[in-house]
């Protein structure tokens, strides 16, 4: 019996290995394993990944302990321009942007409300002319927090940097609007523009100035531009040149930090 199958096993064998040969060669010109990892990730289903939310502390990454770090051993200077924030800050060149070298930016991808009240001190550590914030989306979108819950520990921030540098100017930047019709953002923009609500009470509360950028972002659809972001959430070229423009006056006026 085994005699007579052997043609066809040799076959099906033979085929077999040609079937793996072509798929081995497709994953290494792909990226080999980290491709194959990445497409794993892709394939779990979206219930899933949604069940470890909501999470806390998601700012606690490698990436976030190795920035903190490195900015801890960065040199002072009494002219900093301090921009805090998220990816989004984080992936600004805004040195070259707006002509400004004193700017220093201490944004961290990922990072939330709490990561930067687990990091104020070294922010404020040489007193600054100014601060530029931008941070809240993250504890939506990856904690599950509410606007007010963010608003509230964005109260903390503001207070801390009163108290510990009151001669600091600070400048408080609303949340951008996220596309979540054409890309898979779980983020609800009504919340986004809660907490912008709240934010400019918080600014006028403590006397700070509240940037309103969400509205430059917006298309007709309350949704944030599709010229002005790679997927939805996160900005392209032109998307930083209009958040330049919507903040270089405020950055390159004369502090009046005697």
């Amino acid at each position: 019996m085994l005699y007579k199958n052997k043609p066809i096993f040799l076959v099906s064998v033979s085929l077999n290995l040609v079937f793996i040969g072509i798929f081995s060669f497709i994953v290494f010109k792909k990226g080999g394993l980290s491709y194959l990892v990445s497409k794993v990730s892709f394939w779990q289903p979206e219930k899933q990944q949604e069940v470890s939310r909501p999470r806390k502390n998601t700012y606690q990454t490698g990436y976030h302990d190795m920035r903190k770090r490195l900015f801890e051993e960065l040199p002072n200077s009494d002219r900093e321009i301090i921009f805090v924030g998220d990816s989004l800050t984080d992936g600004g060149e805004w040195v070259e942007l707006l002509g400004n070298p004193s700017i220093r930016n201490r944004g961290i991808s990922g990072d939330t409300t709490d990561g930067v009240l687990n990091r104020l001190d070294e922010l404020v550590e040489s007193n600054p002319p100014k601060i530029f914030i931008m941070i809240g989306t993250n504890d939506i979108w990856n904690e599950g927090k509410s606007a007010t819950e963010v608003a509230q520990n964005y109260k903390g921030i503001l207070e801390r940097i009163k108290q510990q540098t009151p001669k600091t100017q600070v400048f408080v930047q609303s949340v951008l609007p996220v596309n979540n019709k054409q890309y898979q953002i779980k983020v609800d923009n009504n919340e986004l523009m809660a907490l912008n609500r709240q934010l400019q009470e918080l600014a006028n509360q403590f006397s700070f100035q509240y940037i309103d950028l969400y509205s430059s972002f917006i298309n007709e659809e309350n949704q944030l531009n599709s010229d002005y972001t790679l997927d939805g959430v996160h900005l392209n070229g032109q998307g930083y040149l209009l958040w330049k423009k919507g903040i270089e006056n405020y950055v390159n006026i004369e502090s009046k930090k005697n």
